[in-house]
């Protein structure tokens, strides 16, 4: 028989280290814990709520990635090897959609939360929603290999929207002019991949191990799972510069939606992201590669091989 068990504290930090570990290595530097009822209180959130499981405070994360996100990723990149159609239409989303859900399932197992050993069988339920499902059609969810049906749920039939659940968690601010997300330590230069939700209790000593740590300097300052109020982006300004700021901001958008949308003229969009990071140089350490950041708007399959290609040799030949 299968059944859910409660966690101790000493498995939480199992889990929490594992997740944290793991993702880290493909990259995933940015694990956000928060309450899905800090989303769920919110207009958005009572319409399309997250799972919470039954619990009263249910633990959540925001998953992301920074400037770092980029050699790891290129490090696995292998055209040729290419199972689907949908790997090769996008490879960063298959990659995400592909090994999150495994890492969390991982991490519950190493904490043993999540156990098939027989006559001890026992689960932890959890969930994962991505991001880039905001512009596809989303799916049941694919259960990660390993896992049961009592285990992995489905994600909620309508698509989260992680920028809003974002800001509700107090992980980074959402700008409705710019419709971009501004942390507090990397401005605009991040990406949010996908929202967990696991069946265990969030607590605020849970912040201890995945934001800001000896170890994790560049972590998040939210510590209490609550929406940040102000724009890091306008905190050193005057009311006056900040009406200036958005009017830029809201000019500069209407006459890229109006252009329309061109591969071409990413730079101009690189543009326009970077306007919101001017009046803060401590920012520019996080802006993404040249590379990095043609290829996030461009999509191009053609130079990401090259870059993946390039990266590779240079590593191998200094083996």
């Amino acid at each position: 028989m299968t059944v859910t068990t409660g966690a101790t504290v000493e498995q939480k930090r199992i889990f929490l280290r594992s997740l944290r570990r793991s993702l880290g290595q493909l990259g995933l530097d940015i694990v956000h814990p928060f309450a899905a009822q800090s989303y769920n209180a919110t207009e958005l959130g009572q319409k399309n709520p997250m799972h919470t499981f039954g619990q009263s405070s249910t633990l959540s994360f925001v998953v992301g990635s920074h400037k770092s996100f980029w050699e790891p990723f290129l490090r696995q990149h292998y055209p040729s090897k290419f199972q689907s159609e949908a790997e090769a239409k996008d490879p960063m989303d298959h990659y995400c959609e592909r090994l999150i859900p495994q890492v969390t399932l991982q991490a519950l197992k190493d904490a043993n939360l999540y156990s098939e050993s027989e006559g001890q069988e026992h689960t932890t339920t959890f969930s994962v929603a991505f991001s880039h499902w905001r512009i596809t059609v989303p799916h049941a969810g694919t259960p990660p290999e390993g896992s049961k049906p009592t285990g992995f749920v489905a994600p909620p039939a309508n698509t989260l929207p992680i920028q809003h659940v974002a800001h509700a968690a107090g992980f980074a601010y959402f700008n409705p002019i710019a419709f971009l997300n501004v942390h507090p330590v990397y401005g605009p230069w991040f990406g949010m991949r996908a929202i967990v939700m696991v069946d265990l209790p969030y607590d605020l000593s849970d912040n201890e191990l995945l934001l800001i740590t000896d170890e994790n300097q560049t972590g998040t300052y939210s510590r209490d799972s609550k929406p940040i109020d102000n724009n890091p982006a306008f905190e050193r300004l005057t009311p006056k510069e900040i009406e200036a700021q958005n009017a830029a901001l809201e000019l500069t958008k209407t006459a890229l939606l109006t252009k329309g949308w061109d591969a071409r003229d990413w730079k101009e969009w690189v543009a326009f992201r970077q306007s919101l990071a001017k009046d803060r140089p401590d920012w520019q350490r996080w802006r993404y590669s040249d590379d990095q950041m043609r290829y996030h708007y461009q999509k191009e399959s053609e130079f990401l091989a090259l870059c993946a290609e390039s990266l590779q040799a240079r590593e191998n030949s200094d083996c």
